[in-house]
């Protein structure tokens, strides 16, 4: 195979990840979206057609990786490169199932109720969080840019801060009190929406690392990330 070949072959893996990191990026503006109004039945449908485009993405990369090793057998600095394209896609992959499982509960909860007031609030918050994390993160790792991904894995500590909030608020707001059974359902959808968020946050964090990986040859995953 010529080197031209090998370079399309290598254009062609970037250029399906790029397309897989905007879609989950997308998907994260919907969920958002739909915080804020859900009953816009388009982006539900959108939400829809975009994990089916994350999971064949998904498989179509990784498909991509093993043919690109073992058919140009890549030197050190290319393969570091592709092997990271697969974990970092998967974590992408794991983001849009979370995503979409936090869009179902966003539609299944009324945050109009008073008692949803604060804990809408948080959630709004945690979400802008957890997207902001996700975009650095996949920016980090396109860019080769190991600041942005640490700058990434410090933040996750406010998503994970907000998690804990939100499951004491629920719990503060709710405690020694008849529950109807669309409140029983609420609660358990907002602590899953909340879970789902923390998730995310730690994907991102996942990403960021492995553009840590990528750029400095550091495999930051057993140590203290926040002491680099």
């Amino acid at each position: 195979m010529t080197l031209n070949i090998k370079t399309k072959q290598l254009e062609l893996l970037l250029n399906d990840f790029e397309l897989l990191s905007e879609t989950a990026i997308r998907q994260m503006e919907i969920a958002h979206e739909l915080l804020l109004d859900n009953t816009k039945k388009e982006l539900h449908q959108e939400a829809k057609a975009n994990e089916l485009i994350l999971d064949r993405l998904e498989i179509k990369v990784r498909e991509e990786v093993v043919f690109t090793i073992f058919q140009f057998n890549p030197v050190a600095s290319d393969l570091r490169k592709i092997v990271t394209y697969q974990d970092v896609t998967t974590n992408l992959e794991r983001v849009g199932d979370m995503l979409l499982k936090t869009i179902r509960f966003i539609r299944e909860i009324d945050f109009k109720a008073p008692e949803f007031t604060i804990v809408y609030q948080k959630i709004d918050e945690m979400m802008k969080y957890a997207s902001e994390m996700l975009r650095d993160a996949v920016n980090s790792f396109l860019k080769e840019d190991s600041k942005l991904a640490y700058q990434v894995i410090k933040e996750d500590d406010k998503v994970d801060n907000l998690f804990r909030e939100i499951a004491k608020e629920l719990q503060e707001a709710f405690a020694n009190k008849h529950l109807t059974k669309k409140q029983v359902e609420s609660i358990i959808n907002a602590n899953a929406i909340a879970y789902n968020l923390e998730r995310i946050g730690d994907s991102a964090t996942n990403v960021a690392e492995a553009a840590i990986y990528l750029t400095d040859g550091q495999d930051i995953r057993h140590f203290d990330k926040l002491n680099k």
